[in-house]
């Protein structure tokens, strides 16, 4: 058995595969977790807390190596040998309805006599500009680790956007809600809801690499819907 998978087995997280000399408890890293989530600690910040309950006294001297960056594996995908798709690490939000999931139909009741109205989705676009992000330093030297699978979009997928949007007057036309036809408009900032909680962690998002900010932003919004998931109850009764 190799050591790292050893190392994973008594719940230790090796800063390095082939030769691990450091290790980080999986408890550690769930305390970083929970301190990102609920206070937008940085992996910066974090790493400065170690040094400092090592050894108050002389922080700078403690050898540690960085490790901050975890793959998500929900729905299980963490015990079986298939890897997830496109979007497959986003949980599910059940407060929107969607037969055959969330929401049953009776033995007399079908989609196709069901009312359009009654299970429509509705789409929001916004965009949040404290989110900013500054160019990445090497971004040829990025691995990516779950690139498009949860709720951000791939990297090839939205250049390719970028490249067919760009400079095309007939997008604003072709794609804006008021000139969709059948199109009704409920709650134009309902988004600003979700800017105002992500916004905790975006400060310490501008300086990240690419690739850790979009999976810091999909932990995030995988914690919000999970918080809806289990308290949603209180709403519907």
């Amino acid at each position: 058995m190799s050591p790292d998978i050893q190392m994973f087995r008594h719940g230790f997280f090796p800063a390095s595969f082939n030769r691990p000399k450091t290790v980080f408890t999986f408890g550690v890293l769930n305390d970083f977790i929970l301190d990102n989530l609920e206070c937008g600690t940085s992996a910066m910040n974090y790493y400065s807390k170690l040094w400092q309950m090592t050894s108050s006294m002389f922080p700078h001297l403690v050898p540690l190596m960085r490790v901050a960056r975890q793959i998500m594996k929900w729905h299980g995908f963490g015990h079986r040998s298939d890897t997830p798709s496109t979007g497959e690490l986003a949980l599910f939000c059940p407060a929107c309805p969607q037969p055959g999931i969330n929401v049953l139909l009776s033995g007399d009741e079908s989609l196709d006599e069901t009312p359009s109205w009654k299970f429509t989705w509705s789409f929001v676009m916004d965009g949040n500009f404290k989110a900013e992000h500054l160019h990445p330093i090497k971004p040829f030297d990025e691995v990516w680790l779950s690139d498009g699978l949860g709720f951000m979009v791939g990297k090839d997928r939205y250049k390719m956007h970028l490249e067919e949007a760009a400079d095309m007057d007939s997008c604003y036309v072709r794609y804006a809600s008021n000139f969709i036809e059948g199109i009704g408009q409920i709650d134009r900032e309902i988004m600003e809801t979700l800017w105002a909680r992500l916004n905790l962690i975006s400060p310490a998002a501008r300086g990240m690499s690419s690739l850790h900010r979009k999976e810091c932003l999909d932990y995030q919004m995988n914690d919000l819907n999970f918080c809806k998931m289990i308290r949603v109850k209180r709403t519907l009764c």
